[in-house]
């Protein structure tokens, strides 16, 4: 359905193709804990510069906000204080780079090296 106040263009209806294909949840296992982390295959813009507006920039906090925003853990999902106070640095790290890092870890970085495995 087209908003009334936006009439859709060739590259909203690219946008919403790409975000309709990237639909659905996306899982890890935290390879300390075990625990099973649920989150967006989308990763909504949105929440994400809500979450930096919030963490007032502070990259590293913003990132940890949209997570418990987004993510499930087993099922539940974490405030930011249980996050910091209770995820293993290993575990935090492996969903931090899960859901923020390359998704084109396999191609050349930018002076043309292949990155390593």
């Amino acid at each position: 359905m087209k908003s009334e106040t936006q009439p859709a263009t060739g590259v909203i209806d690219k946008f919403k193709a790409y975000r309709e294909e990237n639909d659905g949840n996306a899982t890890l296992t935290l390879p300390e804990t075990g625990v099973v982390a649920v989150y967006p295959k989308f990763r909504n813009h949105g929440l994400w510069m809500q979450a930096q507006r919030l963490a007032k920039n502070n990259i590293q906090k913003a990132q940890a906000m949209y997570i418990c925003k987004v993510a499930t853990f087993d099922g539940e999902q974490l405030t930011l204080t249980d996050f910091n106070a209770y995820v293993p640095l290993r575990d935090a790290v492996e969903l931090m780079g899960e859901i923020f890092g390359d998704p084109d870890e396999n191609e050349d970085d930018f002076l043309g090296k292949k990155k390593k495995d």
